[in-house]
Order: structure tokens, then sequence, then C-alpha cells
């Protein structure tokens, strides 16, 4: 794959950038792959525009970046092969209410890249914010970071009644059974740059280690509040046929579910490092 024509433009100034001048449709060749994954590595989430990838395509691309995840509810179910999981809202099918969130973090070893591709967008809405949590990390006082060095988060899947109803209440108790208590720290080192962020999401991090309920609540809700702030996000209004590609480690990220009844598909498929962090 050819890549001197290769454009990185950022598109905000805390994260995201525009990349033009591959064709996705084509294997990514190993050049190309470190001029994504550097880019990737500066500003943490990619956009692609005018791809129009098939779930085939999505997934090899995927691949490129880690091995393909089986989410915990495929494995419960019996899948043994990644698929890429497709994402419908419609007059039938409400979006969830989002929370801000990185993927799985309730799994020990959680994904590390994640994918979305367009494929039918609204007229209106449905846009993704992403967070770039390294900034949120930077903004805190020292005092602050020093206070929260050493800390375990403790996450859970979080099902909730939405999702109950989604897959149903068997495979929503074998999920919530197998994945309790999954400790992560709160302050990480990322293996490829070394920089800091932090971990911990509304969605998924329940409590902190050695703190009473109140304690653990108090700070969580610090940090929830933390990641709302603007100067840390990124929000990509979708055009069919674009590709995002996101660091599953130093971000977090938000589906705004204002487009309901309008119909909205996505295509998703997310990935982990042999050796995950």
């Amino acid at each position: 794959m050819e890549t001197k024509r290769l454009t990185i433009t950022p598109l905000a100034g805390a994260l995201g950038a525009r990349v033009e001048g591959l064709d996705l449709r084509e294997p990514l060749e190993d050049g190309a792959l470190r001029a994504v994954s550097a880019a990737l590595d500066e500003h943490l989430v990619l956009i692609f525009p005018g791809q129009h990838l098939d779930d085939a395509q999505q997934l090899a691309f995927a691949r490129r970046f880690g091995e393909p995840y089986i989410h915990p509810l495929g494995r419960i179910a019996g899948a043994t092969e990644a698929r890429v999981e497709h994402i419908v809202d419609a007059h039938d099918s409400r979006p969830y209410q989002d929370r801000w969130h990185t993927d799985v973090t309730f799994d020990v070893h959680p994904p590390t890249v994640g994918t979305l591709r367009a494929i039918e967008i609204p007229e209106r809405g449905g846009d993704t914010v992403w967070a770039n949590m390294i900034a949120a990390w930077d903004a805190l006082s020292p005092a602050m970071q020093g206070a929260l060095e050493g800390l375990v988060g403790v996450h859970d899947s979080g099902a909730g009644e939405a999702f109950r109803e989604k897959v149903g209440e068997e495979l929503t108790r074998r999920l919530e059974a197998q994945f309790q208590g999954t400790p992560h720290p709160l302050v990480r080192e990322h293996p490829r740059t070394g920089r800091r962020y932090l971990y911990a999401n509304a969605q998924f991090t329940r409590s902190i280690q050695g703190m009473t309920p109140q304690e653990s609540d108090a700070l969580l809700g610090f940090l929830a509040e933390h990641v709302k702030n603007p100067n840390y996000h990124y929000r990509h209004r979708w055009t069919p046929g674009e590709l995002g590609l996101w660091d599953e480690r130093a971000t977090q990220h938000f589906a705004v579910a204002d487009h309901y009844p309008q119909r909205r598909e996505m295509g998703r498929m997310v990935v982990r490092e042999a050796a995950s962090a």
C-alpha cells in the first residue's frame, strides 16, 4: 500500500485526526501500519473518510493492531470466533443511554484498540464523543495525582435493565456472575508512549480497593465529572463509509443517543494486543 500520499490532519486540540491517502480495502502494509500506529499514539483517535469497508475488510484492518476480541457475552454464549458487531438503532430498538466508558474494562485483559464503521447514519444526531485520559491526568493537581497513585479500581460488568432486555435474563445473570471485582490501577502508563493516563469509568468502575463505600463513591464521582470537561474531548459527526480507529487504553467514549427514532447502523470490532497493559 502506498504511503507517500498519507496526510494526517488534527481535528481538535485534545485528540483526534483525519487520515487520508490510504485505501483500507487493500491489505495494510508494514510501512503504512507504522505510520498509522504513530499517528494513533499521537492523536489517540483517527478517522478514515470514504472507506466503505465490508465486515471482512474491517476485520482484516483491525487484525493489524491485535487479536480480534470476543466479547465476554459472546464467550459465555459459546462463540469461538470474533465477528464485527453490528449496532443497530431504529424506531423499534432504542439506543442505550450511554455513559462515559472504555470498552469491557471488567475483563482482566480488555481491548486495547477499537474500530467503528459508519454504515447508516441518521440525518440528525448519532455522534460519538471521545475523551483524552492522558490530558485528563495531566490536568490534575500534583496533590490529586499523588492521591491517585497506587490506588486500584474494581470493575464489574455493569449490566443494567436495558442490557438485560436486549440479551435476556440468563446471559445477563451469567455475565454478572463471571465478571465481578476485576482490579485495574486507577493510573496506568501507556506501554508504547510512556504517558500516564486515568483508567476509571462511570460504566464499569464500581469501587476502589481499601476505601469505604463513601470514600470510594466520592473519588469515583469526582473522576466521572472530570472526564466530562470538554477540554479533553473530540466530538465526531459521522459520514457513511467512514472508519474510526482509537486507543482503548488512553481514551473513553460516549455515544450520543439523540437520534431516535432515526436508524443508525455501525460496525464495531475491537482487538487486544497479545501482552495488553
